[in-house]
């Protein structure tokens, strides 16, 4: 028997994130906990160099097997705290809730400089 799922169940995750996310962060490690993501470094738990509290969206829609929503430029971040990025995390400010964490390319971050985060995807595949 073929597996099927609607696009729009898929949809409806992606959306979720769309909806709600309101705060990105540069991190310093995993963050596990919303507080490691939303709070700097040097902070109690935190994790966080940089942030923005503007990150925008664009989807969902198809991907190669599945469905994605593009998660947008966010361009010249104040960094905030030194040291060296490796994940990117997606918070809800209102629910106190980190909702999606990310790694991404290890580079060294010096406070009062800036700080871009390239557009990047999150997908879902189709069941297989």
């Amino acid at each position: 028997m073929a597996k099927l799922v609607a696009d729009a169940v898929l949809d409806a995750a992606l959306q979720y994130l769309e909806d709600n996310v309101d705060w990105i962060s540069v991190c310093e490690g995993a963050p596990t906990t919303y507080e490691h993501a939303h709070s700097n470094k040097g902070t109690g738990a935190g994790k966080a160099l940089a942030h923005s509290a503007t990150p925008t969206f664009t989807g969902p829609a198809d991907d190669t097997s599945g469905r994605k929503t593009t998660v947008d430029e966010e361009a010249a971040n104040t960094i905030d705290v030194s040291g060296t990025a490796d994940h990117i995390a997606l918070c809800d400010i209102s629910a106190s809730a980190l909702l999606y964490v990310t790694t991404c390319t290890s580079q060294a971050l010096t406070a009062g400089n800036t700080v871009t985060i390239p557009a990047w995807k999150i997908s879902i595949a189709d069941p297989t």
